[in-house]
């Protein structure tokens, strides 16, 4: 079998070498090689396919260089894209932006998809209302790798609840006994940073309380009792949002909303903490769950305990241990039957086991 190869001088292939079947080369072909050796022809032979293969690497080197990029690059240069610019001239910082960007092309998500979830934060930004919990959520839809459909429907609807929280939140904020709150609260900042701080921790909690579904005027009355009570002189605007953010949380709240804004505004009146006030929605549950009480019997009982001047964090232990009269821990009612089996079973239940 005859193959031959092409050999030029300098460069690689200079000449043909024809194998005879066996193997051996032709007398011809090595008089035309003007001597030159087997091995120095294969020698070339390497080195011309080392060459271009060197050069294919650095060819493609620069392709990748130029058109793969890392997003964080394309995420740079992309500071001219009109939707990022819209959104750092709205007011949202470019570093978050950018960080936002990187996670969306890291999914691998269209340019379109990318605007859809940037627009949420972009449109509160320009109506100058809070988008930090927006911008949370997008980072964690993205984390949790949310379909991008799914990422939108969620921030649309925060969205809506935000603008929804303005007609509660703002009217309230206008009333003279607000704004002395928010002046004998502001501490070292100015009025105007205080009343736009406030008025952002009002807007979110209003926002998380819509998003569950509660009513606006049941917002709107909580925001009436609590300007009408002694809050406004000795609670905090802290105290007043974590109590509008529970209002939905509250397991009465559906079924019985003015017992939920009882329970709250008088926590709030009896100096309950910040925390304290958030974890009073897990606690009326936990007492419920131990008990098996109406939830206005534990609500009476929790008066009870108030009206005693019981301190809160004592009240707040009696209702995770169920102890809705505050007598010793473990204390059950007389009047309400308990089977010795099931009691077992519920015993080793912690009290979360009934939380949504």
């Amino acid at each position: 079998m005859n193959r031959s190869f092409t050999y030029k001088k300098g460069t690689g292939f200079c000449w043909s070498l024809f194998f005879m079947p066996g193997g051996e080369i032709t007398r011809g072909a090595a008089k035309e090689a003007g001597g030159a050796s087997i091995n120095g022809t294969i020698r070339g032979i390497i080195r011309g396919i080392m060459e271009g293969t060197v050069k294919a690497a650095l060819t493609l080197a620069v392709v990748l260089a130029v058109f793969l990029a890392p997003l964080e690059v394309r995420a740079a240069a992309g500071n001219d894209d009109p939707v990022m610019k819209r959104a750092v001239d709205a007011g949202v910082d470019a570093e978050r932006v950018e960080r936002l960007v990187n996670r969306v092309q890291s999914r691998g998500m269209t340019q379109d998809q990318l605007e859809q979830i940037l627009l949420p934060v972009i449109s509160l930004a320009e109506m100058d209302l809070p988008y930090d919990l927006v911008m949370q959520k997008a980072a964690e839809g993205l984390a949790k790798q949310v379909s991008a459909p799914g990422i939108m429907l969620v921030l649309d609807h925060m969205q809506g609840s935000m603008v929804r929280s303005v007609a509660i939140v703002d009217p309230w904020m206008a009333r003279p006994e607000v704004q002395g709150l928010i002046e004998a609260k502001k501490g070292a900042a100015t009025t105007a940073e205080a009343a736009r701080l406030y008025r952002g921790m009002l807007l979110e909690s209003a926002s998380h309380s819509l998003q569950n579904n509660a009513d606006e005027d049941v917002l709107r009355e909580f925001l009436e009792e609590a300007a009408s009570s002694k809050i406004m002189t000795k609670g905090s605007p802290a105290s007043i949002a974590a109590g509008l953010q529970a209002l939905s949380e509250m397991p009465m709240t559906q079924e019985n909303p003015g017992l939920s804004i009882r329970l709250l505004v008088g926590a709030m009146n009896a100096g309950f903490t910040v925390s304290e006030i958030r974890e009073l929605p897990h606690a009326l549950r936990s007492a419920h769950f131990h008990n098996r009480l109406p939830m206005e019997r534990i609500a009476g009982s929790m008066d009870k305990q108030r009206y005693e001047n019981i301190p809160a964090v004592q009240i707040m232990e009696y209702l995770l241990r169920g102890n809705i009269v505050g007598g010793p821990a473990g204390f059950q009612t007389p009047d309400v039957p308990r089977d010795r089996e099931s009691d077992r079973g519920r015993d080793r239940m912690p009290p979360t086991a009934i939380l949504p």
